[in-house]
């Protein structure tokens, strides 16, 4: 399993983020240990306070716990996997939270303990944490017969895909898929010997070289969305300088939307229009199966909870009623069968809850797997349309790049721009000399 742990502060923030049902298909908050409150808000809030007899800032260690694609864990295997988590980290019966999520199909749980350690009033030191839970994650993988990603394997060959919300939400806001733009730009880059050979590679995608606003180079989409450069290629701006050169030589991103705008053809922004409706189409029809099974299921899910709290609560009465009151039960501890049925109520009351537990997880398997089958139309869909952006990409940039005349026109402008700025420069600096020469004639 992969996991994924960080070191935070902010309970409300973090309990808010991990019981989101918008981006879930469910949640549940499915353990809370050492803790009074009996919801996760309550948890991590009491555990915050706990954190403020210390100088600790960030008073939780949460770790996502990833299965690979198709696996069907219980709770039970979430568990064991943050045992050995808190193993590893000295976390054992610090008070601890797990939640699962389910999304597209899959199942992940999130666990999050108190690193506040209450008997010397100081926060649990976490250090070398990535390393301890890569070899954590070593273990799960080969303890549950999984195959182990080659990234795993060998730290070399790991990718690093981990764009940031804020990527992630402009790549939406253009309909791209980041790890698409990403190869786009990173192959680009590799193949190129200098900023001419870049943007060369660049134009047949339909894009444009840029610089940005804080001297570096940016690359603006042909939606006029300016990509950061250096989080595509992970790399710092100095590093790509050295490649690319100057940035100031380069057109600013106005610029470079205004050239984009330019050599559009009203031909070339219907194709996009209709393209871009029809793929809304598709993913609005394949959207409204999702939100009519998500309603489904959490009926069902909270049909079986209603079911279960009844039945529990009848057993329960069932088991009291053994035990008599009274002269009945004085004779039934006097001849020891009070314990006989207090034992007998224990072993059925826990036979009960894992008898519950498993038609828990017997529901959810099931719905993963009717959820699963959802899932790869809509992998289906969102294939089709990356081949489809893909190819309307390269028409676009067929188009634009025929217009060279605009470009080197565009170019010639901001080449123009920059000598007449450096010969105001100089000649600001020739009149502050010959100024401050008059100054030192002055008897």
């Amino acid at each position: 399993m992969i996991l994924k742990g960080s070191q935070r502060g902010g309970a409300v923030n973090l309990a808010d983020h991990l019981t989101n049902t918008r981006e879930n298909d469910h949640v549940d908050v499915a353990d809370l240990r050492g803790v009074a409150a009996s919801d996760l808000h309550g948890a991590l809030q009491e555990i915050d306070a706990t954190s403020k007899g210390t100088k600790a800032t960030q008073p939780f260690f949460s770790v996502s716990i990833n299965p690979p694609e198709g696996a069907r864990l219980t709770l039970e295997d979430f568990k064991e996997a943050a045992r050995a988590i808190e193993e590893k980290f000295g976390l054992t019966d610090q008070p601890r939270a797990i939640v699962t999520h389910e999304k597209n199909a899959r199942l992940h749980a999130h666990v999050v303990w108190s690193r506040i350690d209450t008997e010397n009033m100081k926060a649990i030191e976490l250090s070398f944490s990535k390393l301890r839970l890569r070899e954590v994650s070593r273990d799960l993988f080969l303890q549950h017969d999984f195959e182990m990603p080659e990234g795993l394997r060998d730290r070399e060959k790991a990718k690093p895909d981990n764009f940031s919300p804020q990527i992630w939400q402009q790549a939406k806001r253009i309909g791209e898929d980041p790890r698409d733009l990403k190869r786009i730009v990173s192959d680009a880059f590799k193949d190129a010997d200098g900023a001419k050979a870049f943007q060369a590679q660049l134009e047949g995608h339909a894009m444009q070289l840029a610089r940005g606003d804080r001297r570096g180079f940016v690359v603006v989409h042909h939606t006029g969305e300016a990509l950061p450069i250096n989080r595509y290629l992970d790399m710092k701006q100095k590093d790509i300088r050295a490649k690319l050169g100057d940035p100031a030589h380069q057109i600013t991103v106005d610029q470079a939307r205004s050239l984009l705008n330019s050599r559009m053809t009203a031909q070339a922004e219907k194709q996009l229009d209709d393209g871009k409706r029809r793929q809304d189409a598709d993913q609005g029809k394949l959207k409204d199966q999702v939100l009519q099974m998500r309603g489904e299921h959490r009926a069902l899910r909270e049909a079986l909870k209603t079911a279960q709290e009844a039945r529990t609560a009848s057993e329960a009465l069932e088991r009291a009623n053994r035990l008599r009151k009274g002269l009945g039960g004085l004779w039934q501890r006097l001849t020891g069968e009070h314990g006989r049925i207090a034992k007998q109520n224990a072993d059925e009351a826990e036979q009960a809850t894992q008898r519950d537990a498993g038609e828990r997880e017997a529901m959810r398997h099931g719905q993963l797997d009717e959820r699963a089958l959802l899932q790869t139309s809509i992998t289906a869909m969102k294939e089709k349309h990356l081949r489809e952006t893909n190819q309307q990409r390269a028409v676009l940039g067929h188009w634009l790049s025929m217009d060279k005349d605009t470009q080197r026109e565009a170019i010639k402008t901001h080449v123009d721009q920059i000598e007449t700025e450096k010969r105001g420069w100089r000649e600001l600096r020739d009149e502050r000399a010959k100024q401050g020469k008059d100054r030192g004639r002055t008897p």
